[in-house]
């Protein structure tokens, strides 16, 4: 089949092809009620749905964030209840801090 024949066939075809989506009634109304739904400010949820990655990325750096301040602080404080013990031990012993009753 020569280029010219196959594209005169394609051209009647074409030609003679022709679409006749179903009429939806509602289609104007529908097409209104979305645009109104997004000139509405998303919900929360509505945003943590739509941006997945991002608010689970933040949850993730939260977690870690809060895990690693709260293990310095309670370094922090395991330090300074070791050194609280170290000085009542220690004046436990000296005879000069001794409590006498």
């Amino acid at each position: 089949m020569s280029s010219r024949k196959f594209t005169e066939t394609l051209s009647h075809t074409l030609a003679d092809w022709r679409v006749t989506p179903q009429r939806n009634p509602r289609f104007r109304t529908a097409v209104w009620a979305r645009l109104e739904a997004d000139r509405r400010p998303p919900t929360w949820a509505g945003y943590a749905r739509a941006h997945r990655a991002i608010v689970a990325a933040a949850l993730m750096a939260a977690v870690v964030l809060g895990a690693f301040t709260g293990r310095e602080r309670a370094r922090e404080r395991d330090a300074a209840a070791r050194a609280a013990l170290v000085a009542d031990y220690v004046h436990g012993l000296d005879a000069r801090w001794m409590r006498h009753p």
